[in-house]
């Protein structure tokens, strides 16, 4: 049986239309699951930098300079960029402040993280 033609009435795109459309959803939809994975790895990565400064910045003889060198240098390590480090030495804590800005895979977004740690320092 033949087919029919379509007319001006009916509703719906065409198949290749269709195709075309859902091709484009689906890596919309990649590139933001990559770009999710990238954010959490950046932000596992400040949170290890943040702990990694205070752990440095918290023995006996060390200054709040060896706190950010350190958190500067495992942040550069997991690809963090505009690092920004704040080591704040009060009597017997030592807190240390990470911002950051994670690279992304699209390029023109580039998400923020932000981490905090404290820990006791060496007397």
């Amino acid at each position: 049986m033949k087919r029919p033609l379509a007319t001006s009435d009916e509703r719906g795109l065409s198949e290749s239309v269709q195709w075309a459309v859902l091709g484009a959803v689906v890596i919309g939809g990649l590139l933001a699951l990559i770009d999710a994975a990238l954010w959490l790895h950046g932000r596992s990565v400040a949170v290890a930098a943040v702990i990694d400064g205070a752990s440095a910045a918290s023995y006996w003889h060390a200054s709040p300079g060896d706190g950010e060198a350190v958190a500067r240098a495992t942040a550069a390590a997991g690809g963090l960029k505009n690092v920004s480090v704040t080591v704040v030495v009060q009597g017997t804590r030592v807190d240390v402040t990470i911002d950051a800005k994670v690279p992304s895979f699209i390029g023109w977004a580039t998400p923020d993280v932000h981490a905090h740690a404290t820990r006791p320092k060496e007397q």
